[in-house]
């Protein structure tokens, strides 16, 4: 049997396709980088209800600051 690798998430940076200089839906030039990345530009993503790619930021809760039912991973248990 062979081993088939599944990637459920890509985090990887996205690349910059230096030869994308066309958009895949309406063949004008695409001028940013994410827009080359994505091979659409962002009118086109747009129209399409395709989201930009953004990063995560999590807030609610002032770092250092413990919660209930917090645990530390690094402490060891005595």
């Amino acid at each position: 049997m062979k081993d088939v690798a599944v990637t459920l998430f890509d985090l990887s940076e996205p690349f910059v396709r230096e030869h994308v200089v066309r958009c895949e839906a309406c063949k004008h030039t695409l001028r940013t980088p994410e827009s080359r990345a994505a091979g659409i530009g962002p009118e086109c993503a747009a129209r399409l209800g395709l989201a930009p790619r953004k990063p995560l930021r999590i807030t609610g809760v002032p770092r250092g600051w413990n919660c209930e039912g917090q645990i530390d991973l690094l402490e060891e248990e005595g």
